[in-house]
């Protein structure tokens, strides 16, 4: 997780000597968590590849077909590699340029940092132990009325 900092939230932080105020940092809390959910939706989608290999186990395809679909998973996985090269690069001249020259900040930083964090494993506790009480609930009642919960419990999550 990254913290967004501005000139206005370092110029507050100065004006507060240094204390770290909770609800000032929410905003940049929340925006980190959503920009790094959003980035983890995208590189969901470049890493995940079991589609094609259930099309190539399940179905009768022609050896050109396998051939293309294996070159296909190859690209993804190399731009989801590539992708997270670059990413961590950037995050950790990001951080450590950001550290350097504002000492006095760094337990702020963290602070902002740890909070992201939790809120992205909370949110992801979340949007998976829901639609996993919903299935449990629709198949152990057994009601044919509780369909859509169990067909709601499969939309719930993203991957």
């Amino acid at each position: 997780m990254y913290s967004f900092f501005s000139d206005d939230s370092m110029h507050k932080l100065f004006l507060t000597y240094g204390k770290y105020d909770f609800i000032q940092q929410i905003p940049q809390i929340v925006y980190t968590t959503i920009i790094s959910q959003i980035l983890e939706i995208f590189l969901c989608y470049l890493s995940m590849t079991d589609k094609y290999i259930y099309q190539i186990k399940d179905t009768k395809l022609t050896p050109k077909e396998i051939i293309l679909l294996f070159k296909y998973i190859n690209i993804k996985l190399m731009i989801f590699f590539a992708f997270n090269l670059l990413m961590f690069s950037f995050y950790w001249y990001s951080v450590a340029s950001f550290c350097t020259v504002y000492i006095n900040s760094q337990t702020v930083f963290i602070k902002d940092s740890f909070t992201s964090f939790l809120l992205g494993l909370a949110y992801n506790l979340f949007i998976y132990l829901i639609p996993s009480a919903l299935r449990r609930l629709a198949i152990k009642t057994n009601k044919r009325n509780l369909k859509f919960v169990y067909k709601l419990s499969e939309l719930i999550p993203f991957f």
